[in-house]
């Protein structure tokens, strides 16, 4: 895939763990997007008060507060902003629960760059890019 140009647009990637941050702000640097990091649940609903974003990735399992709880907080003060729910555990019961956080998606872990972009095109964008 093509890299695509998401410069005009500013993610929160809301992950704790480093080794996963760092592949997203590699793979998303040459896209030229505006990238902000939440490393725990509490900075994330903050991080979203304080800044504006065009689409949220909100791991689930966050420190402080989850990335359910969190995506429930976030959503309640700003219903149209998209968030991605990022999952290790793709079972229709982490689905559901995401689903009824107020995720407007979902990524399984392990995720490619490929898919990585294809998602944020769909989402900031509206089609999915191929």
């Amino acid at each position: 895939m093509e890299t695509p140009d998401f410069s005009s647009y500013s993610l929160l990637i809301a992950e704790d763990n480093e080794q996963n941050y760092r592949f997203f702000e590699v793979a998303l640097k040459a896209t030229g997007i505006n990238m902000l990091r939440a490393s725990n649940g509490a900075e994330a609903i903050n991080m979203c008060r304080k800044h504006h974003f065009d689409l949220v990735l909100m791991d689930a399992m966050m420190p402080e507060i989850t990335g359910f709880e969190a995506t429930r907080q976030i959503k309640s003060k700003f219903p149209a902003l998209p968030v991605i729910m990022l999952t290790a555990y793709a079972n229709p019961s982490s689905i559901r629960e995401a689903v009824s956080a107020g995720c407007n998606d979902y990524m399984a872990k392990p995720i490619t760059k490929n898919i990585l972009y294809s998602y944020i095109h769909k989402w900031l964008i509206g089609t999915s890019a191929s």
